[in-house]
């Protein structure tokens, strides 16, 4: 039986909860936006991200006595997320690593952060371009390009646990709350936030470790499929186009009775919506149900007759339910 979180705590050994998360602590500062999750390591000697409070050397101090932190790994370069590099630097030089594109982030005073990071007198920067992996003394991490919230934002998986942390590209979903990331004004893509997530999503996921509000582990990939979903409303501004668009997503992992649910929530609002009667037959079709299909695919011409994606799959469908070729 799990240990229950208690919520008020800020510093939680994840591995008490579930030992998926063994060797992984957090820094936990609750809902707020102004600091981020900071997720320690090999006992401290890695960091992923810093926050932004004081008394994060003290803490660090107070639960790992004999801590030597040799790097710090950053999600993306927003200041919740690095606030906490200086005071860290008081007491350790930490390589950092972060992804290049977030080294030409504009801080204030229009200075870029890698110019920052030199006049704070970081000689180690690993600058990543995605793909990477990270070997530390008792995992290795995977470096996913994930950008949308910010140019650079990456995400770090341990493939041989399915640990995920998340950063900022997605968050848990809590009942009926939508907690949605927002790309950044400077540089951020809610394009590519969706494509993010929908990668992510074909991983094979145990736990999600965001940038903020606690870490999740429960069926963890059905959070990142609400997400692509609310990230769909928004980017489409219809909820026909982002229920196929969903639907599409959900075909492409495998899971084709959920697409199809998708695809009957807009027929049962548009019985005839060519888009939706389209790609349920597709869905069908990769089911083997070819008659099925051939009747949606029919449905979707006598609205468009012009569909030639849906002339060619009723076209195939036909030679797999006949063996030749449709009259």
């Amino acid at each position: 039986m799990e240990n229950p979180v208690d919520y008020n705590e800020t510093f939680h050994t994840l591995g008490r909860y579930t030992p998926i998360l063994e060797g992984i602590d957090l820094l936990y500062y609750g809902n707020g936006r102004l600091s981020s999750n900071i997720y320690v390591l090999e006992a401290g000697r890695t960091l992923v991200d810093l926050g932004n409070f004081g008394g994060l050397v003290e803490e660090l101090e107070e639960h790992y006595p004999y801590i030597q932190v040799e790097r710090v790994i950053f999600t993306h370069a927003h200041l919740d997320h690095i606030g906490g590099l200086g005071e860290i630097l008081t007491r350790w030089t930490p390589q950092i690593i972060i992804h290049r594109e977030e080294l030409e982030c504009r801080l204030p005073g229009n200075v870029s952060l890698r110019e920052a990071l030199q006049e704070m007198g970081i000689k180690e920067i690993w600058e990543l371009k995605g793909n990477e992996e990270i070997p530390l003394s008792d995992r290795t991490l995977r470096v996913f390009y994930t950008p949308g919230h910010t140019p650079g934002s990456i995400s770090l998986y341990d493939p041989a646990k399915g640990v995920l942390f998340s950063g900022d590209t997605a968050f848990p979903m809590i009942g009926e709350e939508i907690l949605l990331t927002a790309p950044d004004p400077q540089g951020g893509d809610i394009q590519e936030l969706a494509e993010a997530v929908r990668m992510l999503a074909h991983l094979d996921i145990n736990a999600i470790l965001p940038g903020h509000l606690f870490p999740f582990w429960d069926k963890p990939r059905e959070h990142l499929k609400r997400t692509y979903f609310e990230l769909q409303l928004q980017i489409q501004g219809r909820e026909d186009m982002a229920l196929i668009n969903t639907g599409i997503f959900l075909a492409d992992l495998g899971e084709l009775d959920e697409a199809i649910s998708f695809f009957d929530r807009v027929l049962k609002q548009t019985p005839n919506h060519p888009g939706a009667c389209f790609t349920k037959g597709l869905a069908l079709y990769q089911q083997g149900k070819f008659k099925e299909a051939i009747e949606l695919f029919d449905r979707a011409l006598e609205v468009v007759p012009s569909f030639q994606e849906a002339q060619q799959a009723r076209r195939m469908a036909v030679i797999a339910l006949t063996g030749r070729e449709p009259e």
